[in-house]
């Protein structure tokens, strides 16, 4: 890829969107995009901070080898083990998706809303949506960060608090709430959006997931969610979880059952297509 043949535009933009990152990471806007650009067996050389380790000549799959994943301790350490990989990875990703963000979330949004984006790494819904926001004085936010403790998720916590403060926003509270093995999150309010964007494919159980989420919502709740589904050999496992394929029937059995899909195709329609559901 040649990374000087975008025009100035994107430029702007991903100097903008990744303006936390090169800080938190000090280096600069283009390595940044190297490091967070995907190609086929890629080892890229990822830099340590004050919160990981440097991750250096490994691919994606070198890091699930490192060691057993069959455990939920297991599993969520190897979130832990990729260091800055997914950092890099989704702040480069998502920066051609902004316009994407803001058309989904921006109508959902109301004053006074409690929206936890979970599985969220460097949450970046809630982040275009939180420097979109007009008039951020008079707004009254709270949000929860979720995801297994991880680089991307400290990361996100972290750029997060500093845009909220840089944004002039006076009335928030921004929650760090991580996910423990074998044990969801509690929040601290009633939740009225819940984002869960690319995630389901990855949780061990993703019934109890939406279960729990849904356990907490207030009436009419709503829930974004997507489950990526890939052709891939049924007995494989990896990032993307077997046990988490093995329910994805009866998962989407219990959200027709306990929510109305009020926008986006039926799952056999569009396997891997974003959904938003209304508590019932």
């Amino acid at each position: 890829m040649e990374y000087s043949c975008r025009d100035k535009s994107w430029w702007d933009n991903i100097n903008w969107y990744n303006k936390h990152l090169c800080e938190y990471y000090n280096i600069i806007p283009q390595e940044a995009l190297k490091l967070g650009t995907r190609s086929t067996g890629r080892t890229p050389s990822l830099p340590g901070s004050k919160t990981c380790k440097p991750v250096l000549g490994l691919t994606y799959e070198d890091i699930w080898d490192l060691s057993p994943r069959k455990t939920e301790e297991e599993i969520f350490k190897f979130y832990k083990d990729q260091g800055s990989w997914s950092t890099f990875r989704q702040c480069v990703r998502h920066t051609d998706n902004l316009d994407d963000h803001l058309k989904l979330f921006e109508p959902l949004f109301k004053n006074n809303m409690h929206i936890v984006e979970y599985g969220c790494g460097i949450a970046p819904f809630l982040f275009t949506l939180v420097n979109s926001i007009p008039n951020p004085r008079e707004i009254n936010i709270d949000i929860s960060l979720t995801d297994v403790d991880c680089e991307h998720l400290i990361f996100g916590h972290w750029r997060m608090g500093k845009l909220l403060k840089e944004k002039k926003y006076n009335n928030y509270n921004l929650y760090l709430k991580p996910v423990d093995p074998n044990k969801l999150p509690t929040y601290n309010q009633k939740i009225d959006l819940a984002i869960v964007y690319e995630v389901f494919e990855h949780v061990p159980d993703p019934i109890k997931v939406a279960e729990n989420l849904r356990n907490q919502m207030n009436p009419n709740g709503l829930l974004v969610e997507n489950f990526v589904k890939h052709d891939q050999d049924e007995e494989d496992d990896g990032p993307d979880l077997l046990s988490a394929r093995i329910q994805r029937t009866q998962y989407y059995e219990y959200l027709n059952t306990n929510f109305t899909l009020v926008l986006g195709e039926a799952e056999h329609i569009s396997p891997s297509g974003t959904r938003i559901w209304k508590k019932k």
